[in-house]
């Protein structure tokens, strides 16, 4: 089902025929420099425009904001409150088309404030809707419905019966969406009493379409259908193909539950749609639903078929988010920039904005110095951006993954709890057997073996469960540690490095066409073209580092040599040998003992201060041994234990986790020995 969107702004001038259709060739294409203040001297301008933004700001978010901050300057200049409100809430509607939901409630927030000084009742209903679906969307259910209920009291209050209508259907989708299925369908059949009062066609078909999922969530799929087909019938209508494409998929997926032949009649179609606009996330539910109806008719092909499409959809559906992102980075900073070009032209509205605008000048001048000096680096702040964002994106991975072992944590916590209960039982048991066997010593005697013959097995049963769990535990974090290296290292080999590849590209041909006569300044930029060009090859060597050949393709024996190979050997020279590796080993196997290699080896390189090292790899039908020996400082296993170093402890679980065992010694006459022993099952 899909929900209301509540208008940003309903109207601002009093009729809205007059508005000039014919400024929009002029518009919003048009480089906002060019605007001119004198043609805004009075309200009427101001609000042609302001109407014009609202009814076409879709077609460039990033110039309409710009037009609108340049637009309330204006405003702000001849003093009209009313259209200061509706230049702020028409910027809050841009932020939140564009899903930036703080900056657009904070707009919103500010429009409201505005319009409770006019005391106009329509506009401050309609942005207490809009809030509110800013929290829904959000997820902050509590502040959603706080804003709703807020926004319904004044619209009755008042007799304001449009933001009456949109609220009750935003509560609908509301209550929906927690599961509360029963206050969903009370508040949807109060806005389609509003709909057919007001006419509102559109609005109807979408609050329809909301009635048939509550029927489907409910499981009465024949009502959910008559509602979903209303739906379909109301949207063509009314020419809207999205809101017909959602509910006759909707009656596409109630079908594929049922069986039903017409399934793909009605799944199709607006999949062939959805992926003409480029809508990967309804793409995604609808070859869902063809995967569900081929798997219960257990047409394999089929099912085969579409279950890649699902994947291929889904692969877009991350693809899109991740370029959306980078888009809203790079919106963000065209805006920016337009926005202080705009502000240049407001400078002499009022003593307060001449102020303002004079601060913006200074920053404005300092960026521009800086740019100038340098201008070879400029494409260089457009990766910082992104690099920020991945950063980000990284602590939201890891906060992922550690929610993810808490979770397994808590799990393992309310085993124990439970085997403790069993625990306590047995103890009530054995209680009531001495009291018994206070009379009868043969009794005791017998009981005493019962209980102690129990009491072993839920030793032993506990003892089990608690290394299941334990074992458990380790094999997520290693899993979850691997995925998190594989995804860092793929993010930095095809995010990062391919961004310095494509920087470096583009400055040797800035290089090539720009003529340097001063010696310095050749140096200069052969030496910056340089630090990029290594700073390719130290990504692409890091990226290996953490995932070499997204680790093992070739087996223990081959990735190990050819990660040594890249170690200098005038810092360490290292003799390899390996025997009895024919075969590959299981993968979990290979991934974590070429991490242990990786790491002791690593700690040689950097403590151990040796010129020498001797790996030896060795696999025998029942077990595979691995020796290193170098002729560097020594090595006191307590000590190192003792100073709650990771990397030691990463070895002594991994090892643990292959149910081996490790064994430091000193390497006489100087130096250290670590053999490990590793069985085979």
């Amino acid at each position: 089902f899909i929900a209301i969107g509540a208008k940003a702004q309903e109207t601002i001038s009093p009729n809205k025929k007059n508005v000039v259709i014919g400024l929009k060739q002029h518009y919003i294409s048009t480089d906002t420099l060019k605007l001119n203040k004198s043609n805004f001297k009075d309200s009427s301008s101001i609000r042609t425009y302001l109407d014009f933004i609202y009814k076409n700001y879709q077609e460039e978010i990033g110039n309409s904001l710009s037009l609108c901050t340049f637009l309330y300057n204006r405003s702000v200049a001849i003093g009209n409150i009313p259209l200061m409100a509706s230049a702020l809430n028409i910027k809050g509607g841009i932020y939140a088309l564009s899903n930036n939901y703080e900056p657009a409630i904070n707009n919103y927030i500010a429009a409201m404030n505005l319009f409770e000084k006019t005391k106009n009742s329509y506009s401050i209903a309609m942005l207490h809707n809009n809030i509110g679906m800013c929290f829904n969307n959000t997820q902050n259910k509590k502040e959603a419905l706080r804003y709703f209920t807020n926004g319904l009291t004044i619209a009755k209050t008042t007799n304001q019966l449009m933001p009456e209508c949109l609220i009750y259907i935003n509560l609908a989708n509301l209550y929906i969406s927690v599961g509360n299925l029963e206050q969903g369908l009370i508040n949807a059949l109060k806005a389609d009493t509003l709909c057919n009062r007001l006419n509102l066609k559109k609005e109807s078909g979408i609050n329809t379409n909301l009635i048939g999922a509550i029927y489907f969530y409910k499981k009465d799929f024949k009502k959910a259908v008559q509602y979903y087909q209303l739906s379909r019938n109301i949207a063509i209508q009314n020419d809207d193909t999205y809101s017909k494409n959602i509910a006759t998929m909707n009656i596409g997926e109630v079908y594929a539950n049922e069986n039903n032949p017409q399934t793909l009649n009605f799944v199709l179609p607006p999949l062939i749609y959805f992926e003409s606009i480029k809508d990967y996330n309804n793409t995604t539910l609808g070859y869902s639903y063809l995967v569900n109806y081929y798997t219960n008719k257990k047409y394999l092909d089929s099912t085969l078929f579409y279950t890649n499409k699902l994947r291929e959809a889904e692969n877009k559906l991350y693809d899109s988010t991740t370029r959306k992102n980078i888009a809203d980075i790079l919106t963000k900073y065209e805006t920016s920039k337009k926005e202080a070009k705009i502000s240049l032209l407001s400078k002499a509205d009022s003593i307060k904005n001449l102020q303002i605008i004079n601060q913006q000048l200074a920053i404005n001048k300092n960026l521009f110095e800086l740019s100038q000096q340098q201008l070879v680096l400029a494409e260089d702040s457009i990766l910082l951006f992104t690099q920020n964002e991945t950063i980000l994106q990284n602590k939201l991975d890891a906060s992922l993954k550690e929610e993810k072992i808490n979770t397994l944590t808590k799990e393992g916590l309310q085993k124990q709890l439970a085997l403790q209960q069993q625990h306590a039982a047995i103890k009530q048991k054995n209680n009531t057997i001495i009291i018994i066997a206070i009379g009868a010593i043969l009794l005791l005697v017998i009981a005493y073996a019962v209980y102690r013959k129990k009491q072993l097995e839920q030793q032993a049963l506990l003892a089990q469960e608690q290394a299941k769990q334990r074992e458990q535990i380790t094999k997520a974090v290693i899993d979850a540690e691997e995925a998190e290296r594989k995804r860092i290292a793929s993010d930095l080999h095809d995010g990062v490095g391919q961004l310095f590849s494509a920087v470096k590209m583009n400055l040797a041909g800035l290089i090539d066409r720009i003529d340097l006569p001063k010696e310095e300044d050749q140096f200069l930029a052969e030496k910056t073209l340089a630090l990029v060009d290594e700073s390719c090859k130290e990504v692409r060597v890091i990226s290996h580092k953490m995932m070499p050949n997204f680790l093992l393709k070739s087996g223990i024996a081959s990735d190990i040599r050819s990660f040594i190979e890249k170690i200098d050997e005038s810092t360490l020279k290292i003799h390899f040998e390996t025997k009895g590796f024919k075969e590959q080993l299981e993968f979990n196997e290979e991934v974590i003992l070429y991490r242990v290699i990786q790491e002791l080896i690593g700690n040689v390189i950097k403590h151990a201060q040796a010129n020498e090292l001797y790996l030896h790899l060795e696999k025998t039908d029942k077990q595979i041994q691995v020796q290193v020996t170098d002729n560097g400082l020594g090595f006191n296993y307590d000590n190192a234990i003792a100073k709650d170093g990771l990397g030691l402890k990463n070895i002594l679980v991994r090892i643990e986790y292959l149910k081996g065992t490790i064994n430091f010694a000193p390497n006489l006459p100087c130096g250290t020995a670590v053999t490990i022993t590793i069985p085979i099952a």
